[in-house]
């Protein structure tokens, strides 16, 4: 039997596998493997803080050993507006951990996203 990497499910179900997710990431950011001690799955829900704010739901989020946040995510078709969209997932990526009262010296400069359109 073979499934296509077209559905999501199969997508999310691939990379709960560690190994997986480590020659991934590896591959695709050009980091080696022996430099790569963890790469954790993490909660796909970007915070939303009032009713009315838009949610941000990601394919699949990870984080790096060196606390580098990566949202890969999975296209069958180009979207409108993606410039867009991973603009704001991204920007959602990188102040979700900034508490009101926190210096921004405490944002962490290393993220980034892999976009993954399959036809």
């Amino acid at each position: 039997m073979f499934l296509s990497p077209k559905y999501d499910e199969f997508v999310k179900e691939m990379f709960r596998n560690e190994t997986v997710r480590r020659y991934f990431v590896g591959d695709i950011l050009k980091i080696p493997q022996e430099e790569i001690r963890s790469v954790r799955l993490k909660d796909p829900f970007l915070r939303k803080f009032f009713h009315r704010q838009k949610q941000g739901i990601l394919d699949v989020k990870m984080e790096l050993n060196d606390s580098r946040k990566i949202n890969v995510e999975l296209q069958v078709k180009l979207i409108r507006h993606w410039d867009k969209r991973q603009l704001f997932y991204l920007s959602k990526l990188y102040t979700e951990e900034l508490f009101a009262g926190e210096d921004y010296e405490q944002l962490k400069n290393a993220w980034g996203s892999v976009y993954w359109i399959l036809t």
